[in-house]
C-alpha cells in the first residue's frame, strides 16, 4: 500500500511528500571590464603590447606567483581571471565568463547572491524567500520543484561548497555568504567538467577572496544604513585589516561583518511586522606565508551565521495576484523562521618548480540550512480521520514543515601548473572529496495558541530522515598546443570514479496509522565511472581580440534509486545525466580601450535527465528525458572619456524539452517542446558611472543601474501537482550618487527606484490554500559611509 498526500508549501514550490518521501525538502557572458575609475581607463590607453609569445610568458611567470589571484595584470591594467586554474587576462580565456570586480561590486551596492545574479545574463537564482535559499542554475539548466541534485557548482576560493551527490539536496541551496573583501566574482558558462568536475552542468561560479599582502599595511571600513519604502530600517558594519607580520614574506587579513536586513512583509496571523528581517553576522581570517621565493602557503578559516524571522512572502487569492490580507502580507500561526550555517577551513600550497607550480588544497566545509513553513491548511483537514484512528489532536492543532540540510564536505585537490614550454603548456592533477549529508524533513504538529510541539506521539506526524554519503576520486588533465604563437588548440579529459550510499526511514504518526510502525528502508549503494572531455580552437590576431570555439561536457552524478520498493523492471540505479555544450565566442578591444564588446552563442545537448516518472502505477526516479539550449549572450562597454563608463549587457536563453518519458508526462505534465521552468527567455543590465571633479582632492560621483528578466514559467503547461503558472518579467532601476575625499566616501543608493512588485517564485494554492508569491526587496534608501586606510 502507498499513499501520496499533496501538501502545500507556503510560499516555496508544491511538494508531494509520499511514503517513500522521495523528494525532501526541499554582468553579461564575460567580464564587465568597468575600468573607467582606474588608472587605465583614466589614461585612456593601454600600456605598449609586447609580442604576443613573450606576452604570453610574462603573464605566466607573474601569475604564478601569489599574486596570481590579484584581479588586474600590474603591467596593462586589464582583468586577470584564473577561470581556467591558471593566470590569464580574460580577454584571452577561450570561453565565457562574466567578472564582478569587488570595488564594482561595492559601488554598485552588490550584497547577495540575487544581487550580482541580476547583473550576469544566463544566471539564474530562483529563491524560496529567505536567504540561503532556492535553486541556483545557468543557462536554463533546471528541471522544476522535484530537482533533487545543483546543476551548477559554487566555489568559495579553491573549495567547492556544492553538494555533489544525487540525493544530497543541492538544487534546494542557494549558497549566500557574505560579500565584503571580495577580489572577484567569477561566474563560468558552460559546462566545467575537465578542471571543476561533477554537477557543474551549466557552469561554475566562484568567489574569490583578497589575499593577505606582506608589503604593508592597509584595511578598509564600511557602515551603512538602510531603510525600505514601507518596511523596516536595517544597518550594516564590515571591516577588513591587512597585517604585515614579516615584511615581504608573512601577513594575516582579518575581516568581521554584521548586518541587519531590514524586512517588509508583514505576518497577519501572529502580529508581526516586517518579520522577514535578518541578521548575519561572521569572520574570515587568512594568514598568507611565503618562505621563500618558490614557495607561498596560504591559511583560511571563515565563520557565518544568518537568521531570518520569516519569509519575503505574500499570500494572494488561489491562482492570482491579488493580495489576500493586504500587499506584502502573508498569514501563518508562527514567522517559519530560518538559520543558515557556513564554516570552513583550508590551506593551499604553492610550490614554483621551475618549469611550472605544484598547487595542493585541502579543505573541511560544514553548512547547514533550516526552514519552516505552516502546512496547517493543507494537513488540518485530515484531523478528523485520525482521530477516529485514535490519534486525537486537539483542535488548535497547526502543522509545520521542518527542512534540515546539513553537509559536512573534505575535498583536496593536487596539481601541476606548468609554464608556456616551447609550443605547449598544461595542466595535470587529482582531486578528491567526501560527502555527509544528513538530511530531516519533517512534519509535525504544533500548538497554534504557543507554537509549542504537541506531547507524545502526536507531535512527530510524518519523519523521514536520510543519510547520504557521497566519494569521488579523479584525475584530470588540460593540454594546449600553439600552432602558432596567436592559434592554439586545447584538449581537455577527467575521469572520475565516484560512489554514493544512501539510507531511508520513516516514522511518525501517519505510519503507525496506515503501515503499523516506523519503515526502514535497506541501505542502498550506487557507483559509476565518467569520462569529461574538453576542446577549445583559439585565435588571437592581434592583442586586442580574440575568438574561440569551444565544445565541453559534463556530468551530474546519479545514484540508488530513492523510491522505496520500485516495481520490477524499474531503474534501481539512476545514471548520470551529461550535457555537451557547443560555443562560439569573440572579444575585442577598440578605440584603445574605449570600446569593448565580448559576445558567444552556444548549443547545448541534455541526455539522460534525472526525473520523477510513473513506473508500473509507482513513482520513480529515471534517466527520462532530453533537453537542448540555444543561447547567445552580447556585452559592450563604452568609455568615451576617462570620467565616464557605460555598460550594457544581454543574454537570450531558449531551454525545452525535447524527449519525455510518458510517465513523466503523466506525473509532473512535461512534453516536448515545453519550455524549462523558472527559465527567463531574455536578461540584461545597463549601468553608467560618471565621474566629476570638484577639487584637488575632491569627486563627485553619479550613476544608475537597470535590471530587467522576462517573464518566466513556475512549472511545465500540464502540470497537476504544481500548477503552471506564467509569472510576469521584472525590470528595475537604482541611482546612486557619491562624493569622495582622499580615502573617505559618502554614498547615497535608492534601489529598486520606482518599487517593481517582482515575483520570484510562486505557489498557485487551490481550495482553502492561498496562492504564495516571493517577493523581491522594494524601494529602498541606502547611506553608505567608508573609509580606506
Amino acid at each position: 500500500m502507498r499513499t501520496d498526500i499533496l501538501i502545500e508549501r507556503n510560499g516555496r514550490d508544491s511538494l508531494a511528500v509520499r511514503t517513500k518521501m522521495i523528494c525532501h525538502a526541499s554582468a553579461s557572458l564575460f567580464a564587465l571590464c568597468l575600468a573607467s575609475t582606474g588608472a587605465e581607463a583614466q589614461s585612456g590607453s593601454l600600456a605598449s603590447v609586447q609580442p604576443q609569445a613573450q606576452a604570453d610568458a610574462q603573464t605566466q611567470d607573474q601569475l604564478a606567483t601569489a599574486a596570481s589571484d590579484e584581479a588586474r595584470d600590474s603591467n596593462s591594467g586589464e582583468i586577470v581571471v584564473t577561470a581556467s586554474k591558471r593566470g590569464e587576462k580574460l580577454r584571452d580565456v577561450p570561453s565565457a565568463i562574466t567578472v564582478l570586480d569587488g570595488d564594482e561590486l561595492a559601488n554598485l551596492g552588490v550584497q547577495s547572491v540575487r544581487d550580482y545574479a541580476t547583473l550576469t545574463p544566463g544566471l539564474t537564482i530562483a529563491d524560496e524567500g529567505t536567504p540561503g535559499s532556492g535553486k541556483v542554475f545557468i543557462r536554463g539548466m533546471n528541471t522544476g520543484a522535484l530537482q533533487q541534485s545543483a546543476t551548477t557548482v559554487y566555489y568559495l576560493d579553491d573549495v567547492p561548497f556544492t553538494p555533489s551527490s544525487a540525493n544530497g539536496g543541492g538544487a534546494f541551496v542557494a549558497p549566500d555568504p557574505e560579500l565584503v573583501d571580495l577580489d572577484r566574482i567569477e561566474v563560468l558558462k558552460g559546462p566545467q567538467g575537465t578542471l571543476y568536475g561533477a554537477s557543474s552542468l551549466g557552469g561554475v561560479i566562484r568567489l574569490i577572496s583578497k589575499r593577505p599582502d606582506p608589503s604593508g599595511f592597509s584595511g578598509n571600513a564600511r557602515a551603512e544604513l538602510t531603510t525600505i519604502d514601507g518596511g523596516g530600517t536595517g544597518y550594516s558594519l564590515s571591516t577588513s585589516l591587512n597585517v604585515p607580520l614579516v615584511t615581504d614574506r608573512l601577513a594575516v587579513r582579518l575581516t568581521g561583518f554584521y548586518r541587519h536586513a531590514p524586512g517588509y512583509v508583514d505576518n497577519v496571523g501572529t502580529g508581526t511586522r516586517n518579520v522577514n528581517e535578518s541578521i548575519s553576522q561572521g569572520a574570515r581570517l587568512a594568514i598568507g606565508w611565503t618562505p621563500s621565493d618558490r614557495l607561498t602557503i596560504d591559511v583560511v578559516g571563515m565563520i557565518q551565521d544568518t537568521d531570518t524571522k520569516g519569509l519575503a512572502l505574500e499570500h494572494d487569492l488561489p491562482g492570482t495576484f491579488t493580495p489576500l490580507y493586504g500587499a506584502r502580507k502573508y498569514s501563518n500561526f508562527f514567522d517559519a523562521p530560518a538559520t543558515v550555517r557556513y564554516r570552513l577551513a583550508s590551506v593551499t600550497g604553492k610550490y614554483d618548480v621551475g618549469v611550472g607550480q605544484v598547487i595542493a588544497t585541502a579543505a573541511y566545509l560544514k553548512t547547514e540550512l533550516h526552514t519552516e513553513a505552516d502546512f496547517t491548511t493543507s494537513y488540518a483537514p485530515l484531523i478528523p480521520l485520525f482521530t477516529l484512528l485514535g490519534y486525537p489532536y486537539p483542535a488548535n492543532t497547526g502543522f509545520a514543515y521542518e527542512s534540515t540540510i546539513p553537509q559536512k564536505k573534505k575535498t583536496a585537490e593536487l596539481r601541476f601548473v606548468s609554464n608556456r614550454l616551447g609550443p605547449v603548456e598544461f595542466i595535470v592533477g587529482g582531486f578528491y572529496t567526501h560527502e555527509n549529508v544528513s538530511l530531516s524533513t519533517d512534519i509535525v504538529a504544533r500548538d497554534m495558541a504557543t507554537n509549542s510541539l504537541l506531547p507524545g506521539p502526536l507531535g512527530s506526524f510524518i519523519s523521514s530522515p536520510i543519510e547520504d554519503r557521497y566519494e569521488e576520486i579523479s584525475a584530470f588533465g588540460n593540454l594546449t598546443f600553439y600552432l602558432t604563437d596567436n592559434l592554439d588548440i586545447t584538449g581537455g579529459l577527467r575521469f572520475a570514479h565516484y560512489k554514493e550510499d544512501f539510507s531511508l526511514s520513516y516514522s511518525g504518526v501517519y505510519y503507525d496509522a496506515f503501515l503499523g510502525g516506523p519503515q526502514q528502508i535497506p541501505s542502498l549503494n550506487a557507483s559509476e565511472d565518467n569520462l569529461t572531455y574538453l576542446a577549445t580552437l583559439r585565435w588571437r590576431p592581434t592583442s586586442t581580440l580574440s575568438a574561440f570555439l569551444r565544445a565541453a561536457s559534463s556530468f551530474r552524478p546519479g545514484g540508488p534509486q530513492p523510491s522505496s520498493l520500485p516495481p520490477p523492471g524499474a531503474q534501481t540505479q539512476i545514471n548520470p545525466d551529461t550535457v555537451w555544450n557547443y560555443e562560439a565566442g569573440i572579444k575585442a578591444d577598440f578605440l584603445d580601450r574605449k570600446l569593448s564588446i565580448q559576445a558567444s552563442v552556444y548549443h547545448i545537448d541534455w541526455k539522460d535527465i534525472q526525473l520523477y516518472t510513473i513506473f508500473a502505477n509507482q513513482i520513480v526516479l529515471a534517466n527520462a528525458g532530453a533537453a537542448k539550449v540555444d543561447g547567445f549572450e552580447l556585452q559592450a562597454v563604452a568609455r568615451p572619456t576617462r570620467l565616464l563608463s557605460i555598460g550594457g549587457n544581454v543574454g537570450y536563453t531558449h531551454a525545452r524539452i525535447t524527449e519525455i518519458d510518458p510517465g513523466v508526462s503523466a506525473y509532473v505534465g512535461a512534453f516536448a517542446g515545453d519550455p524549462m521552468p523558472r527559465t527567463p527567455r531574455w536578461t540584461g543590465s545597463a549601468t553608467v558611472d560618471q565621474i566629476i571633479p570638484i577639487g584637488d582632492d575632491l569627486e563627485g560621483q553619479l550613476g544608475a543601474t537597470a535590471r530587467l528578466q522576462s517573464h518566466t514559467f513556475t512549472s511545465y503547461p500540464s502540470s497537476v501537482t504544481s500548477p503552471n503558472v506564467r509569472l510576469p518579467g521584472i525590470t528595475t532601476f537604482d541611482l546612486r550618487a557619491s562624493v569622495r575625499y582622499q580615502r573617505y566616501q559618502l554614498q547615497v543608493r535608492a534601489e529598486n527606484l520606482f518599487n517593481e512588485k517582482g515575483i520570484i517564485s510562486y505557489n498557485p494554492g487551490g481550495g482553502t490554500v492561498p496562492a504564495s508569491a516571493s517577493l523581491i526587496r522594494p524601494r529602498s534608501f541606502t547611506l553608505s559611509l567608508s573609509a580606506a586606510f
